[in-house]
């Protein structure tokens, strides 16, 4: 029997941020993703980087993926609410498209009531 492939930190990270940004737009009351101060720099040094999803950014740390999600609510909901539905379903989708178990997933709200 084949082994899977195993991916590099840097093809999870991708797989990640392009997984993560799906999740969270389909989010009732995530009006959209708000690029953070990494996609800043790339913007400045020539464009985005192939795989960079503005708004989200992850890195893996001692066998553990954080992934960043920046992103403006909308005036209809409680944010807090919206920031938990966020975490809850981006959580579950990256665990589910990376195969990893070890996932934080941390949420910033950078507008509220659009």
């Amino acid at each position: 029997m084949r082994q899977p492939a195993t991916r590099t930190p840097r093809e999870i990270s991708v797989l990640a941020r392009t997984t993560a940004g799906g999740a969270a737009l389909a989010v009732p009351g995530v009006v959209d993703l708000q690029p953070g101060l990494l996609d800043a720099v790339a913007q400045v040094s020539g464009g985005l980087l192939p795989g960079r999803v503005p708004g989200v950014t992850s890195r893996v740390v001692d066998g553990v993926l954080h992934v960043d999600v920046q992103f403006r609510a909308a005036a209809d909901r409680r944010v807090l609410d919206v920031a938990r539905a966020v975490r809850t379903a981006v959580t579950a989708e990256v665990r589910s498209r990376t195969g990893l178990k070890n996932v934080v997933v941390h949420v910033l709200v950078t507008d509220a009531g659009v």
